[in-house]
């Protein structure tokens, strides 16, 4: 569709006598983040209304990256919300596409679950009788007019990367759906699939760690303030400046529910969890075609410069007499 046709479309959908949509606003918003203005979410509605497609195919991770935290929880809820469109051309087998992500999953959907975070207690001291609206700041804000920010509670960017990037699984299969939750609920009612994001941030790890009677990995203190990976097979990694690494775990937890399943989609260091979820995302069938329908965890390393980066380092497969790699 040409920018004058969006704009036809708009204004038939929307009779309503405020200030018509031109294709100069349009462009606008097709252009954003690297110029023009950020859409609001009744354009992404209407946008997806006009252009046949879920919301969530209108944003990707440059978008949520230039947005603060509100913005970017709202457009993540928003794209939920609207229901997932398959990406035009991508054909998968639905039997291959259920045996991967489990029956439930593909029947019912999964939870995507992000971790929150609060200030510590220290902190909270530290600031109090300050504004809480003023606490935080808009980075290069090209406006100079005041800045007023609830955050309640916090959720890291990378981790919001990381959901955008493994929506991208479900695109295979229309009838897969999802919904977003936080871990704090997550594990408050572990009753259904789950996607998780994040690995000792997110209490789901935890949660696995602490459920799970054999766990495929183990989260190792390194006795410098940090922590590495230990797999069930005992290979370890470690992420340094150069290179850090991202686990991509599938377990079935409970031996009489079989068809629950659990992604932990993790890292060390910002790139890793966003690294392995674009791992997931993209290179599904290859983890299928070697793990079957067992439980693995697929480590992945990422170099510095991107996510997108990431390349399978080991593979682990229960069940297995030796290293699949």
């Amino acid at each position: 569709m040409t920018l004058q046709e969006v704009a036809d479309a708009w204004n038939r959908l929307e009779a309503t006598g405020r200030a018509p949509m031109t294709p100069q606003r349009v462009s606008d918003y097709e252009r954003w983040p690297e110029g023009g203005r950020r859409p609001t979410a009744h354009a992404l509605r209407m946008l997806s209304r006009i252009c046949g497609i879920g919301v969530d195919r209108l944003i990707d991770s440059a978008d949520l990256a230039a947005c603060d935290d509100r913005q970017m929880l709202e457009m993540v809820e928003l794209g939920a919300s609207s229901g997932v469109a398959a990406l035009p051309g991508v054909r998968a087998d639905p039997g291959e596409f259920e045996e991967f992500v489990g029956p439930e999953i593909a029947r019912y959907g999964a939870a995507l679950v992000y971790p929150t975070f609060r200030l510590t207690d220290e902190v909270r001291t530290a600031v109090a009788g300050l504004n809480e609206q003023l606490l935080y700041e808009k980075e290069q804000s090209p406006f100079t007019r005041m800045h007023r920010i609830d955050v309640p509670v916090a959720a890291a960017v990378n981790d919001m990367r990381a959901l955008v990037y493994a929506v991208d699984l479900f695109q295979v299969h229309l009838r897969v759906s999802w919904t977003l939750q936080t871990d704090t609920d997550a594990v408050r009612d572990p009753a259904r699939s789950i996607i998780s994001f994040g690995l000792s941030s997110n209490d789901c790890t935890h949660m696995y760690l602490e459920t799970a009677d054999s766990p495929l990995f183990a989260i190792v203190p390194d006795g410098l303030g940090s922590e590495f990976l230990r797999l069930a097979d005992g290979s370890e990694y470690r992420s340094t400046a150069g290179e850090q690494f991202g686990i991509v775990v599938r377990a079935r937890p409970f031996p009489d529910m079989p068809d629950r399943v659990w992604f932990l989609v993790s890292g060390l260091g910002p790139l890793g969890t966003p690294g392995a979820a674009w791992y997931l995302a993209m290179n599904w069938c290859e983890l299928h075609r070697r793990a079957g329908a067992a439980d693995f965890a697929a480590v992945v390393k990422v170099r510095r410069y991107s996510e997108k980066s990431a390349q399978l380092q080991h593979l682990y497969v229960a069940g297995r007499p030796r290293r699949a790699s």
